[in-house]
């Protein structure tokens, strides 16, 4: 090769082939030395979760509502369904999201509970079926306090629509369901699930405030790939 001549594809590939070779060992043993988990948290510990989470999702412009007890959960989801006229809901099978009485609320206020399965033949249609509906129904995985977030594991009963479709969601959660950080959040996961994790699912999701997207000039809009209205009623009391 001449000298200035650019170099070819194959000649950089067997480049990186040697330096790699050459350094295997270092890197792997570096690789080794580093911690395989996240921390548990990241912010300072906070004496009251449910506080931190609600401050936190604020700030994200989301809604939290600290409830002591299911009746109340309940008038706080019967009040945002009649705020938005909703009379159909995208929502994950009622037992899952584990609020006794839901099922009742729902019927009592006429609002019809779709079926968010698209898939197969008609799934075109089945979309444009479930669009009209103004509201999700959700339970939650976990909800991550010092973020704000929400950990969403999709599957039988849990479709990923219920969470994204509509432009309301409002999501219920347990006092107990409440973890610090990212890391406890996960490792809460693989405690409960090992390595079923991801055997109904490929679909782990993590929700922090309503949808937003910010073009090049930074411009924030609401509501481009989700739901601009986030909600979480949050059980502060003890099962």
């Amino acid at each position: 090769m001449l000298e200035g001549q650019p170099m070819s594809r194959e000649k950089i590939l067997s480049t990186l082939r040697t330096s790699l070779t050459s350094s295997r060992l270092w890197l792997e043993a570096e690789a080794a030395k580093a911690p395989r988990d996240p921390p548990p948290y990241v912010l300072p510990p906070a004496d009251d979760l449910p506080a931190q989470f609600a401050a936190e999702l604020t700030k994200l412009e989301g809604n939290a509502y600290l409830v002591a007890d299911e009746e109340e959960a309940l008038e706080t989801i019967a009040r945002l369904l009649d705020e938005r006229a909703a009379r159909q809901a995208v929502a994950w099978d009622l037992g899952q999201i584990g609020l006794p009485g839901l099922a009742a609320l729902l019927a009592q206020r006429g609002v019809a509970v779709l079926d968010a399965g698209v898939r197969g033949e008609g799934r075109k249609e089945r979309l444009q079926a479930l669009e009209p509906a103004p509201v999700c129904l959700s339970g939650v995985a976990c909800a991550i306090a010092e973020s704000g977030s929400l950990a969403l594991r999709h599957g039988p009963g849990r479709p990923r629509l219920a969470s994204l479709l509509a432009p309301a969601h409002i999501a219920v959660v347990r006092a107990d369901q409440l973890v610090r950080g990212l890391g406890e959040a996960l490792a809460r996961l693989r405690e409960q699930h090992g390595a079923a994790l991801f055997d109904e699912t490929s679909n782990l999701t993590f929700i922090s405030g309503p949808s937003r997207t910010a073009d090049i000039e930074m411009t924030l809009s609401l509501g481009i790939h989700g739901p601009p209205e986030l909600h979480v009623v949050l059980l502060t009391g003890a099962r």
